[in-house]
């Protein structure tokens, strides 16, 4: 969509009148910044990413009606979240939102914070009308070792051990709806110091550990140093204060954080090779994240 239609929607459906756009990202679609007496965020999303951004913004506007800190959703004059229009034969959705300006928090201060925003956010989202997909092995182990056999890689049956052993403690876990992409990078803390969480793109059912283990895990993906270790248990720790005032955990879900971790090295390696192909990474760099596991079990035995 070219920017002077993207003007005449904003005029047209938002009222907002001479506005100016600041390219922001693109990633199933074009975010922009719009300033105008206002500023808002407004997103640009064809057909591929239809179904995904309407479950987006049904998240965002159910925790919002239920006082949930979310940028607000700035409706269309017709009273619609998601403004549908054609541009060259292809759908497009536009979403426009509140800005939010700010900082993401930091987690060696606000640890409880976030886990008081978290432990609501799963809370609220037990009766929330959605009905995302499901993610289980196939998603967080399988789909790495896959790629590794695509790669002949030479090891690959010390990550299966690995693999298997990781889903053993965790295949039973609760589950509930999640984020699903819970890095400090989606939480926005505005100057007041009031901490909204953002971007509901990868919703999913899951263990909620998941969502967890991602908010807190303060560890160097490609270098773990004792340090981090340690820095990563007293985060989490002081994460649980807050998080348990409303959504409790079980001894077992608690234990598999670490579990989680090292489950993140599976889970995130095969998106990345989904988003970049097979051969963004090589054998030397598989070998350093096999040890980079094995290291992390050493600084973690319970």
């Amino acid at each position: 969509m070219n920017e002077k239609r993207l003007f005449e929607i904003l005029k047209t459906e938002y009222e907002i009148e001479n506005p100016s756009l600041e390219f922001l990202r693109e990633g199933g679609g074009h975010t922009y910044i719009v300033n105008a007496q206002d500023k808002y965020i407004v997103k640009v999303i064809g057909a591929a990413f239809s179904d995904t951004a309407k479950q987006s913004v049904a998240v965002m506007r159910y925790l919002e009606e239920n006082g949930f800190p979310v940028p607000k959703t700035i409706l269309t004059k017709a009273g619609d979240a998601i403004f549908e229009t054609t541009v060259d034969d292809e759908e497009k959705l536009v979403v426009l939102m509140e800005f939010i300006d700010g900082d993401e928090p930091d987690m060696g201060k606000y640890a409880s914070e976030v886990g008081a925003l978290i432990g609501q956010f799963h809370k609220l989202m037990e009766t929330c009308p959605v009905e995302p997909v499901s993610k289980g092995r196939e998603f967080f182990i399988d789909r790495y070792l896959e790629f590794l056999s695509k790669k002949n890689y030479p090891r690959l049956s010390e990550y299966k051990e690995i693999g298997e052993s990781l889903w053993e403690k965790v295949g039973n876990l609760p589950q509930g709806n999640c984020h699903g992409d819970l890095h400090r990078g989606n939480l926005i803390q505005n100057t007041d110091g009031k901490i909204y969480l953002v971007d509901f793109d990868t919703v999913c059912r899951a263990p909620l550990m998941f969502d967890i283990m991602v908010m807190c895990d303060m560890t160097d993906y490609f270098n773990l140093k004792p340090e981090d270790v340690n820095i990563t248990k007293d985060v989490y720790l002081n994460f649980l204060t807050g998080y348990e005032k409303y959504h409790k955990l079980s001894n077992e879900e608690k234990l598999s954080f670490y579990d989680w971790v090292a489950i993140r090295h599976f889970q995130l390696q095969a998106t990345i090779l989904e988003i970049h192909g097979i051969d963004c990474i090589d054998e030397k760099f598989i070998d350093y994240q096999l040890y980079w596991l094995n290291k992390w079990f050493e600084n973690t035995e319970r």
